[in-house]
């Protein structure tokens, strides 16, 4: 099984006593450690530039995180759950279980993908939507560069016990590297939505919350999913009465119903 979160926004800059440096060539895919250089040196140029924390996305309170990103390869780097912070990664354990048929991915305007379970990398500033010097916007640039990962994941999980995607990323990560149920392979997109009086509607914060508790859900199971009713299954015993679970085609809806 396959689960893909998408980054936080906010990231929590490691300490010495945790921390190692990045090194790009150890992160796991190491076909993309090419690409992961050409980005980070397109990342540092545009924090040198005389319009760096505009298009870094850099809030006016942390102008260090500019100088932070021109410094990248000096930054210190830990694990990706001890880095990524925010709604939905508080509902995260900071280990990420071993078993290996469960795998965690979070897709990175970065480092296009990183290993949640083996991987350090530093508290960067980057988005999807973010404008790097020479190369772009950095999901458009991502985008060819991942499909053929995308292809071989998809070969991979084809070829296994579990052939399931479990897909929190929002909608512009999922530009970047593309995943859709075809071969066998079942890709669920978990869309949490909130009902009143029988009327449904997309939730954006307490998404995030909620795409958290299912990852936790489905990496705390004593086993692992072979299929997409096996996974609403997990998370339904997981959530209890308090959300609803349903299988839409390939969409997996966690309904918060309000009285």
């Amino acid at each position: 099984m396959l689960i893909l979160l998408p980054p936080s926004e906010t990231k929590t800059r490691p300490t010495a006593a945790d921390a190692v440096p990045l090194e790009l060539a150890e992160l796991a895919l190491p076909e993309l450690t090419e690409d992961r250089r050409t980005m980070l040196r397109a990342a540092q140029r545009t924090a040198a530039g005389t319009n760096a924390a505009a298009q870094l996305g850099v809030p006016a309170s942390a102008p260090e995180l500019v100088e932070r990103m021109a410094q990248l390869e000096e930054e210190p780097a830990a694990a990706p759950l001890t880095v990524y912070s925010g709604v939905l990664y508080d509902q995260l354990d900071a280990a990420i279980p071993s078993a290996p048929d469960r795998q965690v991915l979070v897709q990175s305007a970065l480092f296009g993908l990183v290993d949640a379970g083996q991987d350090r990398i530093p508290a960067y500033r980057l988005s999807a939507g973010s404008t790097v010097s020479r190369l772009g916007r950095t999901a458009t640039w991502w985008r060819p560069r991942l499909a053929p990962v995308a292809a071989s994941l998809h070969a991979q999980l084809a070829a296994g016990d579990s052939p399931v995607v479990v897909d929190n990323r929002s909608g512009s990560y999922r530009s970047m590297m593309a995943m859709r149920s075809r071969d066998g392979v079942r890709v669920l997109e978990v869309s949490p939505v909130q009902e009143r009086e029988g009327r449904r509607k997309v939730i954006s914060h307490d998404a995030k919350r909620y795409r958290g508790m299912v990852t936790h859900a489905l990496l705390a199971s004593a086993h692992t999913p072979a299929g997409a009713d096996e996974v609403v299954d997990v998370v339904r015993a997981a959530l209890g009465t308090s959300l609803q679970v349903e299988l839409d085609g390939d969409r997996l809806v966690i309904v918060d119903r309000i009285a």
